[in-house]
Order: C-alpha cells, then sequence, then structure tokens
C-alpha cells in the first residue's frame, strides 16, 4: 500500500478516535446533570412535604385559637344569665350558647382531621429522608466517578490531538489539505475500502481500470464520484480502523 495512503488511514483513524473523547467528554457535565437534576426533584419532594406539615400545624393552631376564642365567647355570654329578667331573654342567652358550642365542635372537628392528616404527612418524611440519604450518597459517587472519567478522557484527548499533530506533519501538505476538505464535505470520512468494485463511502461502482490502480497500490486514487480515497484488503483480512 502506499505510504501516503497508510498514513490518511491512520489519520483518519485518529480522527475518529478524537472524536469519540470529544463527544464523550461533552456528554459528562450533562450526564451528571440529569443526576443532579434528580437530586433537585427529591429535594422539592422533601422541602414540599414539609412545607404542607408547617401549614397543616399552622391550621391547627388557628384552629385551636379560634376554639379558645369561642370558649371565651361561651363564658361571657353565660356571665349574662344571672342578669336576665324575662324568659326570652334567657332563651336568646342559652340559644346562643348553643350555637357557640357547636361552633365549636365543628372547629374541632376540623382539627382532629388535620392531626390524622398530619401524622400520615408526617409518617412519610423518615422514608423520604432515607430515600434521599442513599440516592445522596450514590450521587456523590457517580459524580466523582464521572469527574474522575473526564479528566481520563481529558488527557487521552490532549494525548491523540498532539499524537494527531505529529502524524498530519508527515504527512506531504498536498494530501493533508486534499484529506481535510474531503473530511469536512463527507461527514468526516475521506478513506474508505472499496469492495468487489463498489466504493464503500458513496457505494457507487467504479471503473476496472481504477480498480486494478487501487488493488496494485502504488498511487492514491480518489473515488470518480464522491473524491474520497479508496484503498483495498483481501476479503480474509479485518481492517476496524476504516469504515468498508
Amino acid at each position: 500500500m502506499n505510504a501516503e495512503l497508510q498514513k490518511l488511514i491512520d489519520l483518519q483513524a485518529l480522527d475518529r478516535e478524537i472524536s469519540e473523547f470529544e463527544n464523550a467528554l461533552a456528554s459528562i457535565p450533562n450526564q451528571i446533570q440529569s443526576a443532579t437534576a434528580e437530586m433537585a426533584a427529591l429535594t422539592k419532594e422533601i422541602e414540599q412535604a414539609r412545607e404542607v406539615i408547617a401549614s397543616m400545624r399552622k391550621s391547627q393552631k388557628q384552629l385551636q385559637a379560634d376554639v379558645q376564642t369561642e370558649n371565651d365567647h361561651m363564658a361571657k355570654t353565660k356571665t349574662k344569665l344571672p342578669l336576665v329578667k324575662t324568659n326570652k331573654e334567657y332563651t336568646a342567652i342559652v340559644t346562643e350558647v348553643d350555637s357557640v358550642k357547636q361552633k365549636i365542635s365543628s372547629i374541632e372537628d376540623k382539627e382532629l382531621e388535620i392531626m390524622e392528616a398530619l401524622e400520615i404527612k408526617e409518617g412519610e418524611i423518615p422514608a423520604i429522608e432515607a430515600r434521599f440519604k442513599e440516592e445522596e450518597i450514590t450521587f456523590k459517587e457517580y459524580k466523582a466517578k464521572k469527574e474522575a472519567e473526564g479528566e481520563r478522557v481529558k488527557q487521552e484527548l490532549e494525548d491523540a490531538r498532539d499524537k494527531r499533530q505529529g502524524l498530519i506533519g508527515c504527512i506531504a501538505p498536498e494530501w493533508a489539505k486534499s484529506y481535510n476538505k474531503i473530511t469536512s464535505h463527507r461527514d468526516g470520512v475521506a478513506v474508505v475500502r472499496l469492495l468487489d468494485s463498489v466504493c464503500q463511502g458513496c457505494f457507487q461502482l467504479v471503473l476496472p481500470q481504477v480498480v486494478i490502480d487501487v488493488k496494485v497500490g502504488n498511487e492514491i486514487h480518489p473515488c470518480p464520484h464522491c473524491s474520497r480515497f479508496l484503498f483495498w484488503v483481501e476479503e480474509t483480512e479485518e481492517h476496524p480502523a476504516v469504515p468498508k
């Protein structure tokens, strides 16, 4: 195989590796953000539960205050009984006292409902908090793992870029320029295999003479249809670095 063509094949494999590193590195912040969002949702769940409990307690205190107010009202009303002079006045006071009693009973019923609901809601908190602690430990471990992975990938990316810089310097400028031009217009693929007279980049048939020239491998031959550089390997050989 032509030496320059082999370098171009190696360059493409390296570019693909660099692209994978870049994609992996770019995805890590999103992965951490996704995990952070899950933790935030769980935190919000706890906060909302506590807010509901606080609201229930506030309502309970208000009902207790209302009961006290009505008891004071009833006591004040009862003090009028010794002063009544007619049955009509007595009946009016007794009716007012009974009305206050009914109101107190209604308020106490509401307070009981809140107390029961409050007990249920408070019982949910420990399970949520326990789940939060477990998730928090998992999240911290996951975040540390992803951050370490990010540092590793970053270093591998830098190494691959340094390697590419060295390799591109060994390729003839005209071929390097053509390679860059083709990759920018052909989805990052500039070198493809020729298989059964078919370019594996555009999947078009090429002329028999081109097939012969590519098989000989003395020079670099572009596909007449897509301009990608063609190379040939025997059917039994594997060439995983370059698309077939």
